[in-house]
């Protein structure tokens, strides 16, 4: 005669599997219930410290975020010292750093001759910028400023200064002659515009891109001329630093900026020659 066979125990949930784990462990030494738990319990407890890891650090980062008072971007430059320049900045300009962030950035480059992954990341990066009003003021050398300010990246510099004061900057104001921007969107070719870009960059020598420079200064040669950037060159930034080297480095106010104000006094920082800017360089190692 077959024995009828015993019905499993219904489950009644989490509490009794708990006490069913604890009747196990109950005679355990102290280190033997911790191998115990973390034999059967080691992939809940890492994935949980993972959550709990992550959850903490996004909670902080949305605590702690501040709105930018500033933000800049010097392309291409060289062994520049973020941190150094953004609280030297702030207070020059007397910006509330416990409030506010002062972001400038001096790492991110930007290069037409190889355009890898890494050149194509940073120019989304700026046209995100620009959308989101975001970017301030930028110091790029003069082919790079050269491409932006001809797809109008740049504040026209006589709405933001008055004649008085761009005349300060009246031997190093950069120009772009608008007839030829109308003229150039008209005849671009979209399907193509990036492998021109490249190729026509990748055969350019130094004296090349410096004759393009010097063709900006001169607005008597242009149709529309548009004041858009003023030249570091002689700047005591540039000088002092050195961080463009043999490159004519170009300062510009984006066109989408909200805090024209403390763009400007970023322009007269980088103007001003008590300011101790050789300290900002990162020697070489």
């Amino acid at each position: 005669m077959s024995k009828t066979p015993k019905e499993p125990k219904p489950y009644r949930g989490v509490r009794d599997e708990i006490k069913e784990q604890q009747l196990k462990t109950k005679d355990m030494s102290a280190k033997g219930k911790l191998q115990y738990f973390w034999y059967y319990y080691k992939v809940h407890t890492i994935v949980g410290l993972c959550i709990i890891f992550f959850v903490v650090t996004l909670l902080h980062d949305i605590l702690s975020a501040k709105d930018y008072a500033f933000y800049g971007i010097m392309l291409n430059s060289i062994n520049l010292d973020s941190e150094q320049l953004q609280t030297s900045f702030g207070e020059y300009a007397s910006l509330d750093l416990e409030k506010y962030e002062c972001f400038i950035d001096t790492q991110s480059t930007l290069s037409y001759t190889s355009m890898t992954q890494y050149d194509m990341a940073t120019a989304q990066k700026l046209i995100a910028l620009c959308q989101t009003k975001d970017l301030d003021a930028v110091v790029f050398d003069s082919e790079v400023f050269n491409n932006y300010a001809n797809n109008e990246l740049f504040a026209d510099l006589r709405t933001l200064y008055s004649d008085a004061e761009l005349d300060k900057y009246k031997d190093q104001l950069y120009y772009v002659d608008y007839a030829e921007i109308l003229k150039a969107n008209e005849e671009i070719d979209y399907e193509n515009a990036d492998l021109i870009s490249s190729e026509e960059s990748s055969t350019l020598t130094l004296d090349d891109i410096l004759s393009e420079a010097e063709s900006h200064r001169h607005p008597e040669n242009m149709e529309q001329p548009i004041p858009v950037g003023i030249f570091l060159d002689t700047s005591p930034f540039a000088e002092k630093t050195g961080a463009y080297g043999q490159l004519q480095p170009i300062f510009g106010i984006a066109v989408t900026s909200t805090r024209t104000d403390t763009a400007k006094q970023y322009l007269d920082y980088l103007w001003d020659d008590t300011i101790d800017f050789s300290s900002m360089v990162t020697p070489y190692e």
